[in-house]
């Protein structure tokens, strides 16, 4: 739309109690789809501390302060009910509250960021650009960053919460008219229901491959892998256990140190820059004894070995991968990370690298499994082969 009008006022119910809360749960039993938000804090806890739910069922915006409601039973009912569908934007962040508060996942999801990025929006599109595109409103941005676990809340504060919500339902449909005349809804629906999928390990507290996130864990042996790969199993553990993030429990950089020189004393932990006191008095003797369980086992007992950087060649394959994906975006009309990211492609790459033609359907990338494989697998596979 070409022209932009202010953000006209927006009426909604503010909630702070039970009795209140169920009235509306059983108002949106009959909803067939609801706008979702949350505003939290994450700034000195593990877990984001949830400090305002927005709701809408296309006609009223419902506000519920999570700090006044003791009962969620009925709430956790509607996210896991299968026939309303749960319309949010960028909902990584927010899936994290619910699953924290909740235990449970909204289902089925529909992401209006993920849809747009199948629209050529581009992979990460604001709400607020978003709402522009398609409702022509410019929506404030001045509360972004304020203080949502204050009370009262601002009447700015509850004006822009209940914006979050207030076009997701228009915007849903406008999308789903746009995908299906494109022929794309078993996309969205895919690309939804794996939104979800990512938190499989949180869900299984599984926390063994975290240790695959150290860019330089290539470089250790096999020892040093196991003595890395129990270290950040046991921060993972510790900073949900103590809701701190995991810096706060022990940096990146230091875990790695610990690692790489199979440290074996307080002494030596000691000597590791950004370990403190505090740490070896209250978590020393345990990393040793997990850095000394490591030395004790044989190599085949040990984490394979990691990949290493890219050779030149290797990286000349990968570009032009890349090369294909952009031309192929642009044959669709995608962003070319909605078709392939970089990630992907790499592990792809090391699929093709690590396995014979029998075995590699056993690690082909999800997100190369679904829609994407007619329309693309095979190219990159011929183009990514060594």
């Amino acid at each position: 739309m070409n022209v932009i009008s202010l953000t006209p006022p927006v009426a909604y119910q503010y909630i702070d109690n039970d009795a209140a809360f169920a009235e509306c749960c059983a108002r949106w039993q009959k909803a067939r789809a609801l706008a979702l938000d949350t505003e939290f804090m994450r700034v000195t806890t593990f877990y984001p501390q949830a400090a305002l739910f927005q709701i809408s069922d296309g006609e009223d915006i419902t506000l519920v302060d999570p700090l006044g409601i003791t009962n969620w039973d009925d709430f956790k009912a509607l996210m896991l009910d299968t026939g309303i569908v749960k319309i949010l934007h960028s909902c990584s962040e927010d899936l994290l509250v619910f699953l924290n508060l909740f235990g449970v996942l909204p289902t089925p999801l529909y992401d209006t960021q993920v849809a747009g990025s199948m629209l050529e929006h581009g992979l990460s599109v604001s709400y607020q650009n978003m709402v522009k595109h398609y409702i022509g409103v410019e929506l404030p941005k001045a509360e972004t960053r304020s203080d949502w676990l204050q009370r009262p809340l601002t009447a700015e504060q509850r004006e822009y919460a209940a914006l979050d919500v207030a076009y997701l339902h228009v915007i849903w449909e406008l999308q789903n008219l746009q995908i299906e005349q494109l022929g794309r809804s078993s996309w969205i629906r895919e690309e939804c229901a794996r939104l979800g999928e990512s938190y499989a390990d949180e869900i299984r507290q599984e926390f063994s491959q975290h240790y695959l996130n150290f860019k330089a864990a290539w470089q250790l042996g096999p020892q040093q892998r196991a003595a890395l790969q129990k270290l950040a199993e046991w921060r993972e553990r510790r900073a949900r256990l103590r809701d701190k993030p995991r810096n706060w429990i022990v940096r990146d950089n230091a875990l790695f140190a610990m690692a790489a020189g199979m440290v074996g004393s307080k002494a030596q932990l000691a000597q590791i820059e950004e370990v403190n006191d505090s740490f070896i008095r209250h978590e020393g003797e345990q990393v040793l004894a997990l850095i000394e369980s490591a030395k004790k086992l044989t190599d085949a007992e040990c984490p394979s070995p990691l990949p290493r950087p890219f050779t030149q060649g290797q990286k000349n394959r990968l570009r032009k991968a890349r090369d294909l994906i952009e031309a192929k975006a642009t044959e669709l009309g995608v962003s070319p990370e909605f078709l392939g990211r970089k990630r992907t492609l790499n592990a792809l790459f090391y699929a093709l690298e690590d396995q014979s033609v029998n075995e590699l359907a056993l690690r082909i990338p999800p997100e190369l499994q679904g829609w994407r494989e007619p329309l693309i697998l095979n190219e990159l596979i011929g183009v990514l082969r060594p």
